[in-house]
């Protein structure tokens, strides 16, 4: 009977750790819908599940961005997202009011993209991301 208690508590406590869709943006501008949990994002990242729980749904936390040593973590209203050096992983890309700033986004690295094929794509990331969030925000 205990045995199955502590079951049942463990099961519990891993609640929060069930996988999302994410939104895969590379640096090329290819897109790949991925499922991943807590612990994968956070290997991938670099980052603390601290950081992730930002990006919580289930929690209010205010607009914020947040910089780390391997990656941003953007909390802007319905746009949750974390940028790497080479990718952009985006929850809620099914949103309604996300689908345009996802699609602006894929737009703007591609064109770069095809115009600059020899410029750090790291960079390219961060920059037009950063700009549309600006664009977003005002």
């Amino acid at each position: 009977m205990m045995g199955e208690e502590r079951v049942a508590r463990r099961q519990i406590g891993r609640k929060g750790s069930m996988a999302r869709t994410w939104l895969m943006m590379s640096s090329e501008g290819q897109r790949q819908m991925v499922e991943a949990g807590r612990q994968s994002i956070m290997r991938r990242t670099g980052l603390t599940a601290r950081d992730l729980r930002n990006l919580d749904p289930m929690l209010s936390y205010p607009s914020t961005i947040v910089g780390r040593d391997k990656a941003m973590v953007l909390n802007l209203e319905q746009i949750k997202a974390i940028i790497t050096a080479h990718e952009v992983l985006l929850l809620n890309s099914r949103d309604p009011s996300v689908i345009p700033f996802v699609d602006e986004l894929h737009a703007r690295i591609l064109n770069h993209h095809s115009t600059a094929a020899t410029t750090d794509h790291s960079q390219v990331v961060c920059d037009l991301f950063i700009g549309d969030m600006i664009n977003v925000v005002e």
